[in-house]
């Protein structure tokens, strides 16, 4: 054989072994993008349902791998510096997230690009990977790592492959976007389908974009899974930092790993330390980007606490931007973060750890100043959320071809009555007694261990009383971690914005952390007494034990719970959605509407919650069910709401709108619901019964001899009636006609909880 005939045959093997690494994921995407899948998962389920948790399992794994590549060739291309895993993972998140926001503003979110992309990279990786580094196998470790594992299983099958179904916000807010740019392969918005709010919390999360290029919007919740698994790894490695095991001895040092394993283990399975609320990572919307952004801002704290290198300040830079330019208000918490490093780098003189500081909050400033930019010259607003604050620079020219802002008027008016206070008196004292609580349980930790380290002290016959006691570990990656839980709890808990206490709820994970670095610290300091206990070997067997028995307990109580409560094991089973126990929403309608109305598109006058399922829904036709603040029928609210009967008529056909339901039995009207189109009168005047049955009503125009029966009239009149009753029994004051006539809210509230009636009208 010649040289050439082997190179060639060496050259072929390692592509055939490259094309059979690719071919389990390429079988996947194929099988994820078939035709009715996700209408088959919703109402009939079986094998299509077992095949498709399966192909996500197999998929997984390299949506992951396609991240720490993209990390590790931007490192390669960028720095030239090797970095850890955990750098790779979010410097590659990063790296996407700007590259699919770029490809999406120049509209070249084509999957042929995407996947060509990622495939290259992949391929490149093969070529160039090298494996990381190993730790010693022990028997905690395995331990450790199989209940990790079996936390990871859990919620991989309960969050992250079911199809969220049950969130109000996630199939209409979130996945809709993602199936948008999918179709038109840009961010920008299409002219029939202006859902400008989807717009501006998406249009910057570019590693989203980009997989929805080839995936249906359901990577949203993998996607958030595998920076689910970013959290675990970040709180690992800062365990190894912030907890100073190594200054009580060997013995100690040698349990480091496990013990770092299981703090975020016990990270992602605890819950949410507040009265009344059980609410960890684990049962977070995987289909939001609230995981993305609290991955960020762990890995963060990670980047300030460490020495800094070249490769953490440029890390910092690209990481601050991603997350800024994803949305520009994460912004004040990357603040917070930055400004905790700059104070504990001055102090300590580090002058690489001052700068990798400074430049994550330039970072962030810069993606900031970036979105914002972006919002204002193409939707004519910065942001909408606070809305009070940008409403006076909006320009309302520019801004009306997206969406109404009297809509916004509405919902700011509709939301500011349902807060009862900004500031909460009784939240400052539900903070002191959380942090007193904290400290507590690390003074119980100290006492328990002491206690085990002395009685070994007695039993043993060598007495390390000589022994040199290493120098004191820096104490200021505690401090960051504890400054920043506390800050940001604080926060949370003495201010009443629900958007606020979502976001916050990442911190959750970092009570672990925080309280073993305090009980640890504690240690260190009776050690330093003269207290030589601690080298011994029962103690930390003791604490590793207790840790793995707490994970065990934590992880049971409420990730296995909620998996069992949710009955995922049923969907893995072929269950199919509709038929899980907590599916409240009647997703049968939307198919009902589909069937029996063809392409029309239809206007909902009331059920605005009960609705939800079939706004944007795949089940039906693009556009089909007009959102209630997201259309081309809401761009036009003032001549509709709140024009004339006439006006809103003609505006109403030449949208083509051609239907109109309404549900019995329901009297959550809003906006449209209340024009001077359906009114009594109105309603007899110019509207026909196109179907009716035993839960809602299908009005049509009236075209020649059509008539819409007296009982048919008064029935959507008392509704509508009964409608504007309870909303000013809950307010004080009707928050539609408030806007339509412009008069000025009195800022009083009479009964909120008198809401509550509107869904049953009683």
């Amino acid at each position: 054989m010649t040289i050439n005939q082997a190179n060639l045959r060496t050259g072929l093997e390692a592509l055939w072994w490259r094309v059979l690494v690719f071919a389990p994921a390429a079988a996947s995407i194929w099988y994820l993008n078939r035709t009715g899948t996700y209408r088959t998962l919703i109402f009939d389920g079986g094998w299509t349902t077992r095949f498709y948790v399966v192909a996500w399992i197999v998929l997984t794994p390299y949506l992951g791998w396609f991240i720490m590549a993209a990390g590790r060739l931007t490192f390669s291309l960028i720095k030239h510096e090797p970095a850890q895993r955990v750098d790779e993972f979010f410097v590659g998140a990063a790296t996407l997230m700007l590259m699919g926001f770029g490809l999406g503003a120049l509209s070249l979110l084509y999957p042929q690009i995407v996947l060509g992309s990622a495939i290259a990279v992949l391929w490149w990786d093969t070529l160039t990977f090298k494996a990381s580094r190993k730790f010693a196998v022990t028997l905690p470790l395995i331990a450790m790592s199989i209940l990790g594992l079996w936390l990871l299983v859990t919620v991989f099958l309960d969050r992250a492959v079911m199809p969220d179904v049950i969130s109000t916000d996630v199939p209409q807010l979130y996945a809709p976007y993602l199936a948008e740019v999918a179709r038109n392969h840009s961010i920008w918005l299409a002219a029939d389908n202006p859902i400008f709010s989807d717009f501006e919390i998406g249009h910057g999360n570019g590693l989203h974009l980009l997989l929805a290029t080839f995936l249906p919007p359901h990577v949203a919740q993998i996607i958030s899974f595998l920076y689910f698994v970013g959290i675990a790894a970040v709180i690992f490695e800062l365990a190894r930092i912030v907890v100073p095991l190594r200054a009580l001895g060997r013995s100690w040092e040698d349990a480091m790993t496990p013990i770092a394993l299981g703090l975020a283990v016990l990270g992602l399975a605890w819950p949410r330390t507040m009265p009344s609320v059980k609410a960890g990572l684990h049962i977070m919307e995987f289909g939001k980007y609230h995981l993305q952004t609290a991955a960020f801002f762990v890995y963060f704290l990670l980047v300030v606490i460490r020495s800094s290198q070249s490769r953490d300040r440029f890390a910092a830079g690209i990481c601050g931007l991603a997350v800024a330019a994803s949305y520009p208000l994460y912004v004040s918490l990357v603040f917070v973060i930055s400004s905790l490093g700059v104070f504990t780098k001055t102090i300590q003189r580090d002058r690489p750890g001052l700068v990798t500081s400074v430049l994550l909050g330039l970072g962030a400033l810069t993606g900031c100043i970036l979105a914002f930019s972006v919002n204002y010259f193409y939707l004519g607003i910065p942001a909408t959320n606070p809305y009070s604050l940008f409403r006076r620079i909006v320009a309302i020219e520019r801004f009306s071809q997206f969406g109404s802002l009297d809509i916004l008027d509405y919902f700011v008016l509709a939301q500011s009555l349902e807060v009862s206070d900004f500031l909460s008196k009784a939240g400052v004292v539900a903070f002191l007694r959380q942090a007193r609580s904290v400290l507590t349980v690390a003074f119980l930790i100290v006492v328990a261990i002491s206690a085990v380290a002395f009685a070994e002290s007695k039993l043993r016959r060598d007495r390390p009383d000589g022994a040199k006691l290493p120098p004191l570990p820096n104490p200021a990656g505690l401090f960051i971690v504890v400054a920043y839980v506390a800050s940001v709890r604080l926060l949370d808990m003495t201010l009443n914005i629900p958007s606020l206490i979502r976001l916050s709820i990442h911190v959750n994970a970092l009570f672990p952390l925080a309280t073993a670095g305090i009980a640890c610290w504690g240690l260190v300091l009776l050690r330093r007494f003269g207290l030589a206990w601690f080298s011994g070997r029962l103690a930390p067997s003791a604490v590793l034990v207790a840790l793995l028995a707490t994970c065990a307990w934590m992880t049971t109580t409420y990730p296995w719970q909620t998996f069992r409560d949710d009955r995922a094991i049923a969907f893995v089973q072929g269950r199919p959605l509709d038929q899980m126990p907590r599916v409240s929403q009647n997703w049968q309608r939307c198919d009902e509407l589909q069937q029996s109305t063809g392409a029309d598109r239809i206007l909902a006058l009331n059920g605005y919650r009960a609705m939800v399922p079939c706004y944007f829904s795949p089940l039906l036709t693009r556009g089909k069910v007009i959102h209630t603040y997201e259309s081309d029928v809401a761009r036009d609210f003032r001549k509709i709401a709140l024009g004339t009967a006439d006006t809103a008529e003609a505006a109403l056909r030449a949208l083509g709108v051609k239907l109109f339901y309404v549900q019995k039995q329901n009297c959550d009207f809003w906006l449209n619901g209340f024009s001077d189109l359906f009114r009594g009168a109105e309603l007899e005047k110019r509207f026909a019964l196109h179907s009716e049955t035993p839960n809602y009503w299908m009005l049509t125009w009236r075209d020649g001899d059509q008539t819409l029966s007296p009982q048919v009239e008064a029935g959507i009149s008392a509704l509508r009636t009964r409608s504007k009753e309870i909303y000013q029994e809950a307010y004080g004051i009707e928050p539609f006609e408030v806007v339509k006539h412009r008069s000025v809210p009195n800022g009083k509230r009479a009964d909120i909880k008198a809401l509550d009636q509107v869904f049953t009208c009683h």
